[in-house]
């Protein structure tokens, strides 16, 4: 009898220990096996029981494992609702004013918690290529969406602006830019980066812990020839975590701060005039065309005559004093010859005429 008592003990004790080991499952597990315990220390004899609350405590522990299933996918559709999206888009529009749709983007974009990255302005033709912006390739990813093509009917004042927006308030910013003139032609575009950014992560966590490793060997090192390896594979392993690093915080940027490319154009090309001429409309377009010549010359000669009077005083000055010293020296010449001309000639020394 005191053996069959111990026989029971000990299968308690087991059951005990079962029902504790359930319980990290789940509470309702861990109580029914301990209940189950509890009543075999009391009726050893009582098999079946022992039996059923074994049983009791299988099917509570199953529960807890489909409750603990049931929150894995929960939090499997939250991970997959939580996606990292890079969102992208670029408008032209004709406009009024260049200058006040530009300030009235800006102030739209700085309202919810954006920035102006860069603006650019001046007429049609002389804008420099503003590509359109494409998703980091470094993970594999990449838009190839093409900018859009300059309208042909464009001229006069321009300006080029990229926004950046938080990408929660995207899709509204996109939308009333459009209200801010004509819309001559847009673009948008949305990609999925979730694999990159959790590729990238997984990578950079990989690689953090390599450079800690190599970090701790590198400081227990002893003989020179370790030093020198580690040395070198740490600088390695360092290296590729910063470009991992610099890959993980564009792709951050990324898909926190979308862009927005907005063109603004002041007007439209004046349509061509026709071809045909009447005979009037001829001689018109010549006299007005000789008018404009004649103007061209006086003004032409108008300018060079500008040009060249600074030059004119000093040369007319010095050749006002080339005359005057030239007549100086003339003068007393003059007076001589004037006086020789002016006495007598003398008396008795031409022929005589005798008379017979």
């Amino acid at each position: 009898m005191k053996q069959n008592r111990r026989r029971g003990t000990a299968l308690g004790a087991m059951v005990l220990a079962g029902g504790l080991a359930l319980g990290a499952c789940g509470t309702s597990g861990g109580s029914s096996a301990s209940s189950a315990g509890n009543a075999a220390v009391r009726a050893p004899g009582a098999a079946p029981q022992a039996g059923a609350a074994d049983k009791a405590a299988a099917g509570n522990a199953g529960s807890g494992a489909k409750t603990t299933g049931g929150t894995t996918s929960a939090q499997l559709q939250a991970a997959q609702a939580a996606r990292s999206m890079i969102y992208t888009g670029e408008i032209q529009l004709r406009t009024g004013g260049v200058a006040a749709a530009a300030k009235l983007a800006e102030t739209l974009v700085k309202s919810v918690g954006g920035y102006v990255d860069s603006e650019v302005t001046g007429t049609v033709g002389t804008l420099p290529y503003v590509p359109y912006p494409q998703a980091s390739t470094a993970t594999g990813g990449g838009s190839t969406t093409q900018s859009l093509a300059t309208p042909t009917d464009a001229s006069g004042e321009s300006a080029q602006l990229v926004l950046r927006v938080p990408a929660a308030a995207y899709d509204g910013v996109y939308n009333q830019l459009l209200t801010f003139g004509t819309v001559l032609a847009q673009q948008r575009a949305a990609q999925d980066v979730t694999q990159q950014v959790v590729d990238i992560n997984s990578r950079v966590k990989s690689e953090q812990a390599s450079v800690d490793r190599v970090r701790a060997l590198y400081a227990k090192a002893q003989s020179i020839a370790d030093v020198t390896a580690l040395e070198q594979d740490l600088t390695q392993r360092e290296s590729d975590l910063e470009s991992l690093e610099a890959q993980q915080q564009a792709l951050a940027s990324q898909t926190s701060m979308s862009t927005v490319t907005l063109e603004l154009y002041a007007k439209a090309t004046a349509p061509a005039a026709p071809h045909g001429k009447s005979v009037g409309g001829a001689a018109g377009s010549a006299l007005k065309s000789g008018w404009h010549a004649l103007y061209l010359t006086f003004r032409w000669l108008l300018v060079a005559l500008s040009a060249v009077l600074p030059f004119l005083v000093p040369i007319g000055l010095l050749m006002w004093l080339v005359q005057v010293l030239a007549r100086r020296r003339q003068r007393p010449q003059k007076d001589a010859e004037q006086q020789h001309e002016a006495q007598p000639e003398p008396a008795g020394n031409g022929p005589s005429s005798s008379s017979d």
